[in-house]
């Protein structure tokens, strides 16, 4: 009977799902790792949030669209804020005086991820999205601990989240990226 009992709870473990707060903020450190061995350190501070919006339809009904936005405050080694929509990118690189603008289309879609991942241990999940296999790590509490995956450029990333709090409140002000006027502007 404890067999049967301890099977049922081990299965019912690997079919929990991961539950994605409509908001969060957090320090981060990542590490990214090439082909060759190269390894590159970052550290900073994420903001998210996810918003559903009802938007009226040509036919005159409501439809629920939901946008995810992420503000990436890139502290170390460089100064960079990372703003995106799920459409746009925008980086800022303040030691270059420079702002990139990019549309994304092969993007980290941390929503849909979360929606297909499936637990391989109690705290680890799998997922595959657009052909990129994604380890994620939650923490005691259950929220994002880690995430592992290989870019299209063949690099390892490794983001480790630390300060970790669920469902804060966040300004949209606060997701923007505003560059200084003076700073050079590229096109993606």
């Amino acid at each position: 009977m404890r067999l049967i009992l301890s099977l049922f709870a081990l299965t019912f473990a690997l079919n929990a799902e991961i539950t994605l707060p409509k908001s969060f903020t957090t320090d981060f450190s990542q590490t990214i790792t090439n082909e060759k061995g190269k390894v590159i350190n970052y550290e900073g501070s994420v903001l998210f949030k996810n918003m559903k919006e009802i938007l009226s339809t040509p036919e005159g009904g409501d439809e629920e669209y939901s946008r995810t936005l992420f503000k990436w405050n890139y502290t170390a080694p460089t100064k960079k804020e990372v703003c995106t929509d799920g459409v746009q990118l925008i980086v800022i690189d303040h030691d270059l005086e420079q702002v990139a603008n990019y549309l994304i289309d092969n993007g980290i879609n941390l929503e849909e991820i979360v929606k297909i991942a499936k637990a391989i241990t109690k705290k680890d999940y799998q997922a595959t999205y657009k052909d990129v296999e994604y380890l994620i790590t939650l923490d005691d509490k259950e929220q994002l601990k880690k995430i592992v995956y290989v870019d299209s450029l063949e690099n390892r990333v490794k983001i480790i989240f630390k300060n970790m709090k669920y469902n804060t409140t966040i300004n949209l002000s606060s997701l923007e990226c505003n560059a200084p006027k003076e700073y050079d502007i590229i096109k993606g």
